[in-house]
């Protein structure tokens, strides 16, 4: 199970990852995506992915490589785990900070609501009121008693030349960009771990970095973060390539498709 209802989507990527794609090959992956969230996974039968979003295995050669073969003999998303490993450490966290504030309640013999802050606690409930309707009050005491299972190993457990090719790749990325755009952990993106275990690509990676100061992202309005800078299009192939192509470029087809947008 998910342990949460509901994932981060981030609307950039999502488009950035799907540039090509038709509405209905748009919709598939959307589903699968949820799918895979609360199954904990996809199931590799092609009868099974058509029950779960049926029409699916007409787009499956576009999908197929957004959902790799994983552990326990299921299909996910890469970027998905991600975000389910992070939605893991969140929850651990507020669990453990409710718990120790209940803990220090029981000691001084207070109400755990009344050592939180009172205008969070106001706020808290204005929201909570607006979302559900005071329904969560009902069941407070079984959200206090949940414990999440153990996180999943995160995607950046690294080894050997893998984690050399992070560390030069991190390396190189950092030098050319200021404090905004710096990737400050020492955990790579899950695009990045895909990219990295692509024979060449580090090359040219390390290679282009430079080259979007020069211009090469100048049909962006901003240049690429990192997660983009290693994304694939299962169709057109990875963002390096295509940008090492001359693909973003500020050309007149560029010029074009703005004129167009403001008109």
């Amino acid at each position: 199970m998910a342990g949460s209802s509901w994932f981060a989507f981030f609307g950039r990527d999502f488009l950035a990852a799907t540039l090509g794609w038709s509405a209905e090959e748009r919709g598939h992956y959307i589903t699968l995506l949820v799918a895979q969230w609360e199954q904990d996974g996809l199931p590799k039968d092609p009868k099974r992915l058509e029950l779960i979003s049926p029409g699916v295995t007409k787009c499956w050669d576009t999908l197929k490589g957004k959902f790799p073969p994983a552990a326990g003999g299921k299909l996910r998303n890469v970027r998905l785990e991600h975000e389910r490993h992070l939605a893991h450490e969140r929850s651990e966290r507020a669990r453990q900070s409710a718990s120790k504030r209940w803990a220090k309640a029981a000691e001084t013999g207070a109400n755990a609501e009344d050592s939180a802050d009172p205008e969070c606690s106001e706020q808290c409930s204005e929201q909570c009121s607006g979302i559900c309707d005071g329904i969560c009050s009902d069941h407070a005491a079984m959200t206090m008693s949940y414990s999440p299972p153990p996180p999943p190993s995160p995607p950046g457990d690294l080894g050997g030349d893998s984690a050399e090719a992070w560390g030069r790749l991190r390396e190189a990325w950092n030098a050319a960009w200021g404090d905004k755009r710096q990737w400050r952990s020492t955990e790579p993106p899950p695009e990045a771990i895909e990219r990295l275990a692509e024979p060449g690509w580090l090359e040219d990676a390390i290679l282009g970095i430079p080259e979007i100061k020069k211009g090469a992202c100048s049909g962006f309005k901003t240049p690429p973060t990192l997660r983009q800078y290693c994304g694939r299009d299962p169709t057109r192939g990875s963002f390096v390539s295509l940008m090492l192509g001359g693909e973003f470029t500020d050309t007149e087809r560029y010029q074009h498709r703005k004129r167009e947008a403001v008109g």
